[in-house]
């Protein structure tokens, strides 16, 4: 029996209303939620702090970059686009023999704390929760979105695999026309989804890198690095909002997004 695409939508959305219901009604979630009113803002260059690598995920050159940037960078912490769940699921992934069997694919997310095993590094995950996003997109998004996006999934997956190609042979500036214009399309064909995995989640992130840097400055710290491994697309909007941190926590609060502190997950 083949299931609709109305199906589909009404079947997840109950599923992901009754996960977050049973998720904000926690203790721990409440613990992490905080109001960017707690904490002052100074009018400081927070870029000052970041060093970005833009990754073209489950690359094999962006995991020599991340590796690389650790090296160079001695940063005081790095920073993952992941939220727990996706973490703890990649790191699955790669420790299951049967799955490394059948796949030379290889998180540079995940791979790069490997690498800080035994170095003073704190790691952090710094992305809105997958079941968040999910919940947004089914919420707002419309049945025609869904159809006009499924027309074109096909085209998207060869177009991906160009720009992975041409990331791999560092082309980069060739692959970011290309992961560009799928962002394009998504914007066009399926602007919720845009909106939320694109505009929400950097809000969502730039936040998070905020609230990161005030941490350290206020341990202390006055010369530090925060290394942010996170999706390519995604680099130079993340910097736009870091350069007015006022008005990304009011866009958050405006979107109706609660904002919750990374989740460390190397501290030292």
């Amino acid at each position: 029996m083949t299931v609709s695409i109305d199906q589909l939508f009404n079947g997840m959305r109950a599923i992901i209303d009754e996960y977050l219901e049973s998720l904000y009604d926690s203790s721990s979630m409440q613990r992490s939620v905080v109001s960017h009113s707690d904490f002052v803002i100074p009018d400081i260059d927070f870029l000052m702090h970041m060093d970005f690598v833009g990754v073209a995920h489950f690359s094999k050159r962006s995991i020599s970059d991340a590796s690389q940037a650790i090296r160079d960078t001695e940063p005081v912490a790095i920073c993952l686009e992941l939220c727990p769940y996706r973490y703890e699921y990649l790191k699955r992934v790669q420790e299951n023999p049967f799955t490394k069997a059948f796949s030379s694919e290889k998180s540079e997310l995940v791979t790069a704390v490997d690498l800080l095993n035994g170095v003073e590094v704190d790691a952090w995950l710094v992305d809105m929760n997958q079941e968040e996003i999910a919940a947004r997109v089914l919420a707002l998004a419309s049945l025609e979105e869904a159809r006009a996006w499924k027309r074109i999934q096909n085209y998207l997956v060869k177009r991906e695999k160009v720009g992975l190609m041409l990331w791999e042979e560092g082309l980069k500036d060739e692959a970011m026309k290309v992961f560009n214009g799928d962002v394009g399309l998504m914007r066009r064909n399926f602007p919720t989804l845009w909106k939320v995995l694109i505009l929400e989640r950097n809000i969502f992130m730039a936040c998070g890198l905020i609230y990161l840097i005030l941490h350290y400055l206020e341990s202390g710290l006055k010369e530090f690095k925060i290394i942010f491994l996170v999706g390519a697309v995604h680099v130079e909007g993340i910097k736009q909002l870091l350069k007015q941190p006022k008005k990304a926590f009011q866009a958050l609060e405006n979107l109706g997004i609660c904002f919750r502190k990374p989740y460390a997950i190397k501290s030292n």
